[in-house]
């Protein structure tokens, strides 16, 4: 039979961040399997939450309630400790819960003790922007009868205060180690970081805990080139996306019904890349193991664009690459503008050509691209042409612009960023909100050139030869978003 899993008790007075410090220790938003909520003491009994890799169960944490009456529990322990100094503290704790067990004036001291009992180890927790009071020195002491590993993690709920050097006074002579740790801004590292810190006081389980780090890690990388590949499926399907309707040939014979056909393709167009643009994001949002932002409301930040919609007119104005980065990676469809609404007919009916380009208002590839904000479709007829009873086919994309395939890259770069920034144990709203400054334009030439390369091939609908290439470098750039900060402002 394998070994049990080493177990940590996380202890501490109600409302110091328990449960979220968890949440984010795991990466579980879901509210169901860890109570997080606004709701003062919503912890009311002990909750073992694993930390599952690969299906196998490698630490267990455990919830507790935090103490109600400990200024009470020392009380007795030192009341009904016997005089022999021999007698080790940790039997007259298992003699409390014994007695008092189902009691309702020790609930919470007796379910905060009886895994400590079990043999698990402590993570005690306090909240540094609040005062330390002596009366906290009554849970330490408790938790030092025990005899079991202590850590204790300062958590600073707020940043109107902080008194963590009084907190590391007196934390440091009860607990074995103490360290910093904020349940709602710890990344990926931080989460390592407290994991190694646990070998530190629970050295008999050492080869476990070695054992959850390392495929933690692998675990990380694994998760970035999944995280690759849906951005590249994103840009490829966006950029490769052809919207197709077929009309009547009467039905587009005046040019009020020429201009309803063409605003009606360009509104199927405009969606369908919505759609898909929204799936990819959903899909990072999953990986990432978040539940899905709530709905985006407007910023006062004049630093931030609102991300509802990719065709916004400041979305095109601050994402993507700069003019000149735009002139020396070409244009990648022949320095074409506007967002490629093209008509095309079978044969010659309406006397429309095979292929005509719209304008829409971008000036070859020196101008960052804007004109999706407000495509403009121009539908001319030739002089004297026939109409065909076959009707025709109207088609929409895909995209001319030359920044198009550049703003979808930072956009899904900037919600991964954000991703990554957002710890699990949070409660506050999931806000989506980009940077009024990109990824891309920050990228090296090299970088640009193979991922123009790329954008050129998948805009002509042609296969990419070294797929390989383009995903390596799409690592390499999500590598930068997980080590780096956001992208500073233009």
């Amino acid at each position: 039979m394998p070994p049990s899993p080493p177990q940590f008790a996380v202890v501490g007075r109600i409302n110091k961040g328990k449960s979220s410090i968890l949440a984010t220790l795991v990466e579980e938003s879901d509210n169901a399997r860890i109570r997080i909520s606004a709701t003062p003491g919503e912890t009311t009994h002990a909750q073992h939450i694993p930390l599952v890799i690969n299906g196998e169960t490698l630490i267990e944490f455990i919830d507790t309630p935090g103490f109600t009456n400990a200024a009470e529990t020392l009380a007795w322990l030192k009341a009904h400790h016997p005089k022999n100094d021999t007698t080790p503290r940790i039997d007259t704790v298992r003699a409390f819960v014994d007695e008092h067990r189902g009691q309702d004036r020790f609930t919470d001291e007796c379910e905060l003790l009886t895994p400590i009992l079990a043999g698990a180890g402590i993570i005690y927790i306090v909240d540094a922007s609040k005062p330390f009071r002596p009366d906290f020195l009554d849970e330490m002491e408790i938790l030092r009868w025990t005899g079991r590993p202590r850590l204790a993690l300062i958590n600073n709920l707020s940043d109107d205060a902080d008194f963590t050097d009084d907190w590391k006074k007196h934390l440091g002579e009860s607990f074995n180690l103490t360290r910093e740790f904020n349940a709602h801004h710890a990344r990926f590292p931080e989460r390592i970081r407290l994991l190694r810190q646990l070998l530190e006081i629970e050295d008999d389980r050492k080869p476990v805990i070695e054992k959850t780090v390392r495929l933690l890690e692998d675990e990380w990388e694994q998760r970035r080139g999944e995280a690759a590949d849906i951005i590249l499926d994103l840009l490829d399907s966006c950029l490769r996306y052809r919207a197709v309707k077929n009309v009547a040939a009467q039905n587009v014979t005046r040019d009020f019904q020429k201009k309803k056909a063409a605003e009606e393709i360009k509104s199927l167009y405009i969606d369908e890349i919505k759609k898909r643009e929204a799936a990819g994001h959903d899909r990072l949002t999953k990986l990432y193991k978040h539940n899905a932002p709530d709905s985006e409301t407007d910023s006062p930040d004049d630093n931030l664009v609102d991300p509802a919609d990719l065709f916004a007119e400041e979305t095109w104005q601050f994402l993507g690459l700069t003019k000149w980065q735009l002139a020396v990676a070409g244009a990648i469809t022949g320095g074409a503008a506007g967002a490629g609404i093209d008509i095309a007919a079978g044969g010659t009916a309406l006397g429309i050509p095979a292929a005509l380009g719209a304008a829409a208002g971008l000036t070859a590839s020196l101008l960052k691209g804007r004109s999706l904000a407000n495509i403009k479709v121009d539908l001319p007829f030739l002089p004297g042409a026939k109409a065909s009873p076959g009707g025709a086919q109207l088609s929409a994309g895909p995209s001319r612009n030359p920044n198009f395939p550049w703003i979808l890259l930072d956009r899904a770069l900037s919600h991964l960023h954000q991703l990554l920034l957002r710890a699990h144990g949070r409660r506050d709203p999931f806000i989506i909100q980009h940077q009024r400054s990109g990824y891309t334009s920050k990228l090296d030439a090299h970088t640009r050139r193979t991922l123009q390369k790329h954008f050129h091939l998948a805009l002509k609908n042609k296969p990419t030869p070294d797929t390989n290439e383009i995903f390596q470098t799409l690592t390499k750039i999500l590598q930068t978003v997980e080590d780096g900060q956001p992208p500073p402002n233009s």
